[in-house]
């Protein structure tokens, strides 16, 4: 019977910028990237090192962001644009997941992870996952007269996207767009929002739902008249529930 190493309360990691998150099974520490939610350098549940041993033998990983590389030790590359890895019996000390620069904001990646010192993990690890949020975390943004990105991501691998606009400003409206790119770079209007903004009045939501797989989603959003801000929320969810339920 094997011992699982995983963060220390056994929850999902949040709140990481783009950059390489370091795995040290050794000493027992999570590194989180420069601009990730403090703190940066986070104790694992338990160490090789208390246990006297000095190698895992198996782990689970997944990356809220399906192009972020897993590294397993110095040999084991994967770059598969899958959501989640399962590697049994191969010895490893150290591992880390490098994330893209993809997101807006940056700090709203997410990884969960579950070594072994077993060769066969002793964890069911799901493949059904989803990544969800709120923006901003607490309080509320502010529309600008500028059309501005507020949430931007990518979502390959994820086949249900919702995005919530919620108005919470007692007087002013917003003027909101939701595209769609294949590449990052090329956007273009998503339906209902193409022939011009939908404007959200105060005190009112948009509701938004698709199950069309495209490779990046995001949020834009205006004052509807010039100097007259709105305050808002966005809430997302982004689920993948196709394929196998665990590995």
């Amino acid at each position: 019977m094997g011992s699982l190493f995983t963060s220390a309360d056994g929850d999902e990691i949040t709140g990481i910028a783009n950059g390489t998150v370091q795995l040290d099974f050794i000493a027992g520490e999570i590194t989180l990237p420069a601009g990730s939610t403090a703190p940066l350098v986070r104790a694992m549940n338990k160490n090789l090192n208390d246990l006297g041993l000095n190698q895992c033998n198996s782990i689970g990983v997944w990356c809220s962001d399906a192009d972020a590389t897993f590294r397993v030790g110095s040999a084991i590359s994967l770059s598969d644009h899958q959501l989640s890895h399962v590697i049994r019996n191969y010895g490893f000390s150290t591992a880390s997941i490098t994330i893209p620069d993809n997101s807006t904001p940056d700090a709203t990646n997410q990884i969960f992870f579950m070594a072994s010192n077993d060769g066969w993990l002793g964890y069911s690890f799901p493949f059904i996952s989803h990544q969800r949020g709120r923006l901003p975390a607490t309080g509320s943004n502010a529309s600008t007269d500028s059309l501005t990105t507020y949430l931007s991501k990518h979502v390959g691998a994820y086949n249900q996207f919702m995005i919530t606009t919620n108005n919470s400003d007692s007087t002013n409206s917003l003027d909101l767009r939701i595209q769609f790119s294949e590449d990052g770079t090329n956007w273009f209007n998503d339906d209902g929002y193409s022939s011009s903004a939908v404007t959200v009045a105060n005190g009112a939501t948009d509701v938004w739902a698709s199950e069309i797989e495209h490779h990046f989603y995001r949020v834009r959003i205006v004052s509807t008249s010039a100097g007259n801000s709105a305050d808002f929320e966005i809430y997302y969810n982004f689920v993948k529930d196709r394929g196998s339920a665990s590995n």
